[in-house]
Parts: structure tokens; sequence; C-alpha cells
């Protein structure tokens, strides 16, 4: 069950892993990200599962299926970093 509070974070973006093949359900993932998961669905022999990114801004989270080895899921974290956003524009003082 889902906390209630993730529940409002949109989709980013979607990765599906059917026959040891990745493939993008929604949204658009980073070419690097997306080309490092093939690498570790091949390396770790993963069948199948989901990846979403879920979240806004700075504050998006990787979400796994059920059915994704547990040992694949630690892969794949240690090669994502979560997206980001422009900082603040500044003012006259920002800027010195």
């Amino acid at each position: 069950m889902q906390p209630r509070v993730f529940a409002r974070f949109r989709l980013i973006y979607k990765l599906r892993v059917e026959a040891a093949t990745v493939h993008v359900v929604s949204g658009k993932p980073p070419a690097r990200f997306l080309a490092d998961v093939r690498d570790i669905v091949a390396l770790h022999a993963i069948e199948n599962g989901d990846i979403e990114c879920k979240g806004a801004h700075r504050h998006a989270r990787l979400r796994f299926s059920n059915d994704f080895p547990a040992r694949g899921r630690q892969a794949i974290r240690n090669v994502w970093s979560p997206p980001t956003r422009p900082g603040p524009s500044g003012g006259s003082r920002a800027s010195g």
C-alpha cells in the first residue's frame, strides 16, 4: 500500500522489463540512465518488472514492482541521479 503523500506525485517516466529487454512505457528517461538500466538487466539476468520515477522536482523517487529483484534495485539506484530543476532565478541581491 502506497502512502497517501506519495500518491500526489506525478509519473515522470516508466520503464518495463519484459523478456530481459527494457521498454519505455511513458515519459522520457535520460538516455544515459536507460543505457545503464539495459546493462544492469543483462548483467543480473532480470526477466521482468517495472521501474517508475515519480515525484515533483527534487523530490523524485524510484519505485519498483514487487517482482523486481533486490540486487537489481540497488544497482539501478546506484546509477540513477534524481532530476534537478533550475535553482532560483534570484534578484538583484543574488547577482551580487
